[in-house]
């Protein structure tokens, strides 16, 4: 009787490549809704809950609220992780994902300055700080279920498919707002915009289903069976690994500073020139899409290779790409939005696609969750957090000048080139070797 129990657990035991498709919608959700969020700023956000009377004031404010959730991130890296690398990635997953569905769900329901006044903006903030926390401890549990599953001669392919979470959570975003669009201008301010955050909660529940039924990697298991566990993993990454910490930094950093192109171009061209709200969002839409098909590429493309050079090169095209895309924008309008967008998600995708596995393999698996983690949320303050603050009060000082953002992608570009040649690249390395510590 054991034995029957054991091959019948055994049997429903996801394969290997169906949980790096577990962890790519449920990383998708996730993006969904943190995405959804930056999207919805210009449209409604801004107008509805920060009203001004210049809407380019009023747009720069609700913007600087994406600001707000990325110093949790690195405390949720921290929290979140620590469970990760002692208890299991599965439970922290399950956690991220119910408390960011509750954070998104909750924006939906939100009252207005309208109706509630000053509080209706620290509601928002809360929130967006909730979504924040969640996405802190997302990314590395997601990124490790995939890559600690795979086969040796998958780990890259099999990293790739969470990072689809990304675009795939950008364009479900943007989709959802332009069918929500579709509907009377007053019906969509009044209510319709709601409509994408509430339906979060269907996400949600889809995305548990599917993590619940995912095994933790035997990889991980041996650790924790073995008594390996770091009591205080963010104590050893700190005093044993802080050099791969600030490498892994450095290399995703542009992948932060992408928020320049997903939030800070679209509303450029939205605000300033006047392009339409629907012509930002197809550019997004089609951008994701592309960006999806890239990232598939990519992994097939890098797999048994050194991943270092896709890092580089995905990095050093997105540096100076950033310029063409806003003078096309300028000159053209949609189509330049269009070609603008599309091009600069498709050549970070290149360096995105190989950040997941290669991340990883900097640190060992009893404290990879948290050295992964840290590396990613620190990146994710300076690049996504700061950047497009920065970014708004330059233009805002410049008199709506673009070049300050560009400038500063540029600049991003150039640190992920550096932080990418000094990885450790270990995929010619058997699976179990990568458990070995990389830099400290």
């Amino acid at each position: 009787m054991p034995a029957t129990a054991s091959r019948a657990r055994n049997h429903r035991r996801l394969t290997p490549r169906a949980i790096a498709v577990a962890s790519m919608v449920g990383t998708g959700i996730e993006w969904y809704d943190f995405f959804l969020y930056a999207t919805s700023v210009v449209l409604v956000l801004g107008p509805l809950f920060f009203p001004t009377t210049d809407p380019l004031t009023s747009s720069l404010l609700a913007f600087s609220t994406l600001g707000v959730g990325f110093p949790v991130r690195p405390l949720a890296a921290v929290v979140l992780a620590h469970f990760g690398d002692r208890v299991g990635r599965k439970r922290t997953l399950v956690f991220s994902l119910l408390l960011m569905g509750g954070a998104t769900v909750a924006v939906g329901l939100l009252p207005t300055y309208a109706q509630v006044g000053m509080w209706a903006p620290t509601l928002l903030v809360l929130c967006r700080c909730a979504q924040g926390f969640a996405v802190g401890g997302e990314w590395g549990g997601a990124v490790l279920l995939a890559v600690e599953h795979a086969p040796a001669s998958r780990r890259v392919l099999y990293g790739a498919f969470p990072q689809l979470g990304t675009p795939i959570g950008l364009l479900g975003s943007s989709l959802a707002i332009l069918l929500t669009q579709l509907m009377p201008s007053s019906a969509f301010m009044a209510w319709g915009w709601r409509v994408p955050f509430l339906c979060s909660a269907v996400l949600v529940v889809i995305g548990l289903w599917m993590r619940l039924r995912v095994h933790e990697a035997e990889e991980f298991l041996t650790v924790r069976n073995s008594g390996a566990t770091v009591r205080r993993p963010v104590m050893e990454v700190l005093r044993r690994h802080w050099l791969a910490v600030l490498i892994g930094t450095a290399t995703a950093f542009v992948s932060h500073a992408a928020y320049i192109i997903t939030a800070f171009l679209p509303s450029y061209a939205t605000t300033v020139l006047h392009v339409s709200s629907g012509s930002a969002l197809t550019a997004l839409i089609t951008g994701s899409a592309v960006a999806c098909l890239v990232a598939l590429i990519v992994g097939q493309l890098a797999e048994k290779r050194d991943r270092r050079p896709f890092s580089v090169a995905g990095a050093l095209l997105s540096a100076v790409w950033v310029f063409p895309a806003f003078l096309l924008v300028e000159s053209f309008g949609a189509w330049g939005l269009m070609v603008g967008v599309t091009v600069s998600l498709a050549v970070l995708m290149i360096q995105y696609a190989v950040l997941s596995s290669l991340l990883a393999d900097q640190f060992p698996t009893r404290v990879r969750y948290t050295g992964i983690s840290i590396s990613f949320q620190i990146s994710a303050v300076l690049g996504g957090g700061l950047l497009p603050i920065l970014a708004s009060w330059l233009v805002k000082l410049t008199g709506g000048d673009w070049w300050p953002a560009a400038a500063m992608m540029t600049a991003a570009g150039v640190v992920t080139v550096a932080g990418s040649a000094l990885c450790q690249d270990k995929s010619r390395t058997d699976a179990g070797a990568i458990s070995k510590p990389a830099l400290s």
